[in-house]
């Protein structure tokens, strides 16, 4: 039934309003809804931004975009100079940029401008510098004057816009946590409008906190680069001294009469040339997570090889090992490890001249790492306790095991096979 106090009139504009009012929060919901899609994508790409890809061209690009007929300038907050670099320029109008050319004397991009100058245009310095920071997008009242803080006598400005066609002026800071970052600005064409303000709002607040994130994490990559270049050093100073102790020791062996002294003093040396080894791998490394170790046993088994063993026909090396990839805090203990089984074999195995082998095995398992010394020489004693053991070498091996929480296991059938078996640590 009709109201009876409203005309049949008045009731179809009452439903037209509503029909109205019901359609406009419709596209007002889409536009949210389409807004959110946009802020959500560029946020995750944002987020997956290739390292070579310039974050200020990337922001530029995207306000470009958005906004036809417009002209971006995005500009970087440089701190030791407190002045504002212009990074990226995009947009429509080249004879703008060609134009900024032949008046400045170089390109937009060239165009460094002291951040004084900003609050310096301005009567109300702390005004300015809090619009600045405010991050908020703001019309440019006095256009591409303003934009130039003054430094650019008005009459230019002011022909450059009106030859250009230029509208209305919008800029504003990068701003994030009160500190500046950068500014942005916007040029339409003369007639144009700048819609959907509230969309161009958010993205820059999302570029503010991008670009903060960016150069945290550069500032974070040149900290590791520093310490990495430092560790290096270390590394090569470490080895240098290393083997500066295994030649004293070679000289000091010389004069030493008794052989057994002289024995421990090559022990000692080859200790100390293995470790040294090791160092001069990590200083040439470009990963020290990743050590290739596989590469590093060749190398020290074949030195002690040369070193230990007299007659290469009568004991044959056989090297199988993969390329395994050890953190710098196992692959010491681990190289030291190796130089005592490895030096243990070649010198009490195969005693009176006998002839034979030792192999070497190192290989991934699951979540394991084996490492294998093997050889088929006389055997390791069976009244032996190799945890329990007087020799320097075998203490050595099994602290070092207990160092990288590994075992260590001993088969003494056809002669000896240690094996060490260990998990790398994340």
């Amino acid at each position: 039934m009709l109201d009876e106090g409203k005309s049949r009139e008045e009731l179809v504009d009452e439903l037209k309003e509503l029909k109205a009012i019901l359609k406009s929060n419709q596209e007002s919901t889409k536009k949210i809804i389409e807004n959110e899609r946009i802020l959500s994508k560029t946020a995750l790409e944002l987020v997956d931004l290739p390292p070579h890809v310039d974050i200020y061209d990337f922001i530029a690009k995207k306000l470009g975009d958005l906004i036809e007929n417009s002209l971006i300038a995005v500009s970087m907050y440089d701190e030791p100079s407190d002045s504002i670099l212009v990074r990226s320029v995009i947009g429509e109008n080249q004879r703008l940029i060609e134009l900024s050319q032949k008046i400045m004397g170089g390109g937009l991009t060239d165009i460094k401008l002291p951040l004084r100058s900003f609050y310096e245009f301005y009567d109300d310095k702390e005004h300015q510098k809090n619009t600045i920071l405010s991050g908020k997008l703001l019309k440019m009242e006095d256009g591409l004057y303003q934009v130039f803080a003054g430094r650019l006598p008005q009459k230019i400005t002011r022909m450059v816009e009106l030859t250009m066609n230029m509208g209305d002026m919008y800029g504003t800071g990068f701003e994030s946590k009160g500190k500046l970052y950068g500014t942005v600005y916007i040029f339409l064409k003369k007639g144009n409008k700048l819609n959907n303000n509230e969309l161009v709002q958010s993205l820059i607040s999302l570029f503010a906190v991008a670009i903060q994130r960016k150069q945290a994490e550069n500032e974070i990559k040149k900290a590791l680069k520093e310490k990495e270049l430092l560790l290096k050093e270390i590394h090569h100073r470490v080895k240098n001294n290393l083997m500066i102790i295994s030649s004293l020791l070679n000289l000091q062996s010389a004069h030493i009469k008794d052989e057994g002294a002289r024995n421990v003093f090559r022990e000692s040396q080859n200790r100390a040339k293995s470790m040294a080894m090791i160092h001069e791998r990590l200083y040439r490394s470009t990963d020290l997570k990743n050590i290739d170790f596989g590469e590093y046993i060749r190398s020290l088994t074949t030195d002690l090889y040369r070193t230990l063993v007299a007659d290469p026909d009568r004991i044959r090396l056989d090297i199988d090992v993969e390329d395994v990839k050890i953190d710098i805090n196992t692959v010491v203990p681990l190289g030291l490890i190796v130089n005592e089984l490895v030096t243990n074999c070649m010198k009490h195995a195969f005693p009176d001249g006998e002839t034979g082998y030792i192999k070497l095995e190192l290989y991934q398992k699951s979540q394991k790492i084996v490492l294998k010394v093997i050889d088929n020489g006389i055997g390791f004693p069976e009244d032996l306790d190799y945890k329990k053991t007087s020799s320097l070498g075998l203490q050595l091996v099994n602290n070092l095991t207990k160092q990288i929480d590994g075992e260590f296991e001993l088969d003494r059938n056809q002669g000896t096979s240690f094996a060490l078996i260990f998990e790398e640590k994340e």
